[in-house]
């Protein structure tokens, strides 16, 4: 309700500083603006707008719908409530609306199947509407795979596990809505019905179990249970807990028995032999169950006398035992009493293990790695598998699990790292004896090699060579490798593969080129695929080395040949053969060139000897010796040249052929 009181005056006379004059309002005039005026003033006076919506809060209720909730504030009159949404990360947008009056309160709205899809991302915002006006309030973000919810699990049974005290078993039923594709967390609480404190424990169960089935036992007589479910994978789905249910224990219970294992390691330099014992809670054991501690003792088979007792809180032991057969007994304790008595026969060192195990194989199945094996002794039924890690380390980890009345044995791939190697054993077990184990090596998956094989070449030939490479490393394989290609190609030609099994680490190549550069690079593959190493680059040769040697032969084979002919050559004819390798030298002295013109020959000699300005010494004859008859030749200045020359001038101007008196023609040979 608006009250104005006014007050009006029949004249008004207003100032303006900037207007010197005087108005004069008058009363009509002034009647008629209050008129006017009136109902506006009202009506803002009496408008109220909604309240401001806080407090917004969405889940996504899986596989139903998205509801949103928010704080509306007090309200007055009729207010309708819009929530807008985007979603498909900000592509899509739409809205829910909802009303609500003083006596209906509505504060939240819901988005429906099949607009919503996960994952995304959206963006709500709420406005309030009512006849006065509208506001809207502040924007939240909101990641769907968040605030996913689904109805809880249903306990239907509650009951105690007949023959072991203390303990009850829970079933329950897995919720529908829940995603089928991942496996579902659950945390299950549980009292005594006196207690206010409650104890909860987490675990995870498969996806493919309908009804759910645990053990648990603790301290009390009565339970009250309840458990909660999530998915473990993917999706974070999240839901209440469920109603509570009731249950009851039988009486008294002890600690349950213990699965007991040994690894015997090589015997030392004094004859003692170091064995491992390892030992776990038997299969069934209450989670809950607390062991203080553990005793042992051992002794050898054919002297209970020599027995031994250790105390130890370990969950295994290292023995240092004689080259004889051993007896080991152990039990846990804890407040309630002893377990049972778990016993373990260690063989001698001379004692040979019976072998029944023929073939064994491992194989991916779904999620799980399956490990199947042959045995010829009908009579044996348990057997013992152990598995770990192919690593470098001293100490691997190593996991163990007894199987009865069966030949094969299954384990999740999610228990099992990726691309690790295992070397898994499997041990035949008849009574107290324990057989030859059989091994292989298998992965929970298999991938592409880190690298490719290290490649180098050997004995290049003239058309051959050969390849060898060296094996990857067991931390880069990621699988078993299964074969080997080989590639190669001549420069500019075609290229050539040639595959070899795992075994094999070289290989030779044929029917190359002569004198040809080669590029070649060695390809590892496993079941994932393959990887190359790096390539390297050869080039054959010209000739091998049988063709050298033969080369050699006959050309060394030939100049022997030679020899020897020529040495029976001279044997049979001495003078021929000196003749020809030490032919006889004319001795200048008994030369008879100097006579052959007379005295004509001699004065043009002497003219000769006069105008010539060559170096004495190039004309004059140096007397040899020789060693048979010691001749001295004296220095005759003679120019052959000259000589030679006037002898062809004489002859061309007589015309006549003169016969030099048939005497030996002889050459000066030059001394040395």
């Amino acid at each position: 309700m608006c009250i104005r009181q006014l007050k009006f005056f029949t004249t008004a006379c207003l100032t303006f500083p900037f207007c010197p004059q005087t108005f004069v309002v008058n009363l009509e005039m002034m009647w008629t603006w209050a008129l006017w005026m009136f109902p506006l003033l009202c009506k803002f006076g009496l408008a109220a707008l909604p309240a401001k919506p806080e407090n917004i809060s969405c889940v996504y209720y899986y596989r139903k719908n998205l509801t949103c909730t928010w704080s509306p504030g007090k309200e007055t009159s009729y207010t309708q409530y819009t929530a807008k949404r985007t979603y498909a990360f900000g592509k899509k947008h739409d809205n829910c609306t909802t009303s609500s009056s003083t006596s209906e309160n509505r504060a939240s709205c819901s988005f429906f199947l099949p607009r919503i899809t996960i994952p995304d991302n959206y963006t709500i915002e709420v406005e309030a509407e009512n006849g006065d006006g509208v506001i809207k309030s502040d924007m939240t973000c909101w990641r769907l795979e968040d605030i996913a919810k689904t109805e809880p699990p249903e306990i239907f049974s509650v009951k105690p596990v007949l023959g072991i005290k203390r303990m009850i078993r829970i079933e329950w039923i897995k919720p529908e809505l829940a995603p089928v594709s991942s496996d579902l967390k659950y945390a299950l609480r549980f009292r005594t019905v006196n207690s206010t404190s409650w104890m909860e424990v987490n675990f995870a169960k498969n996806r493919k179990d309908t009804n759910q089935t645990t053990p648990y036992g603790a301290a009390g007589f009565y339970r009250v249970c309840r458990s909660s479910a999530m998915c473990g994978q993917g999706v974070k789905v999240l839901d209440d807990w469920s109603q509570e249910k009731m249950g009851m224990t039988e009486k008294k219970a002890t600690p349950c028995g213990l699965e007991l294992w040994r690894v015997l390691k090589p015997t030392e330099v004094d004859g003692r032999r170091p064995v491992r014992l390892l030992w776990k809670k038997a299969r069934g054991a209450p989670v809950l169950e607390k062991t203080l501690g553990y005793n042992i003792w051992y002794f050898p088979e054919n002297n209970t006398n020599l027995t031994e007792t250790v105390n130890t809180t370990n969950q295994q032991l290292e023995l240092h035992l004689g080259g004889e057969s051993y007896w080991v007994s152990m039990i846990s304790y804890n407040s309630l009493g002893k377990s049972p008595v778990t016993t373990l026969r260690i063989p001698a060192i001379q004692e040979k293990s019976f072998r029944c195990i023929e073939v064994m194989q491992a194989c991916l199945a779904e999620d799980q790695l399956v490990v199947k094996w042959q045995s010829s002794a009908l009579d044996v039924n348990t057997w013992m598998i152990e598995w770990f890690p192919d690593m470098d380390s001293e100490h691997p980890t190593l996991s163990w699990e007894s199987v009865s009345q069966a030949t094969n044995w299954t384990i999740q791939q999610d228990k099992l790292k990726p691309f690790w190697c295992y070397n898994i054993s499997v041990y035949p077990m008849l009574h107290d004896k324990v057989g030859e184990p059989y091994s292989i090596q298998a992965y929970a998956k298999e991938g592409i090699p880190s690298k490719g094989p290290e490649t180098k070449v050997e004995n290049i030939g003239v058309k051959t060579v050969t390849i060898t490479w060296k094996e990857i490393p067991k931390s880069e394989r990621k699988g078993i490798i299964c074969n080997y290609t080989i590639f190669y190609q001549a420069e500019g030609g075609k290229g050539f593969s040639k595959t070899v099994n795992s075994s094999i680490l070289q290989y030779g190549l044929e029917s190359l080129k002569r004198k040809t550069s080669y590029t070649v690079r060695v390809m590892a593959s496993t079941s994932a695929g393959g990887i190359n190493g790096t390539s390297i680059n050869f080039k054959t040769l010209s000739f091998s080395v049988f063709e050298i040697i033969l080369i050699t032969s006959l050309i060394g084979g030939g100049l022997l040949i030679l020899i020897i002919l020529t040495v029976a050559y001279g044997l049979k004819k001495p003078n021929k053969l000196t003749h020809l390798c030490w032919p006889s030298v004319p001795n200048p002295a008994e030369s008879s060139i100097a006579t052959w013109h007379g005295d004509d020959f001699k004065d043009k000699l002497n003219l000769k000897e006069s105008d010539d300005s060559v170096n004495t010494e190039d004309r004059i004859l140096k007397p040899c010796s020789t060693p048979s008859d010691k001749l001295v030749i004296d220095k005759s200045v003679v120019n052959f040249g000259n000589v030679l020359q006037e002898m062809f001038t004489d002859e061309a101007r007589t015309g006549q052929e003169n016969n030099l008196g048939g005497e030996k023609n002889e050459t000066l040979g030059q001394c040395p």
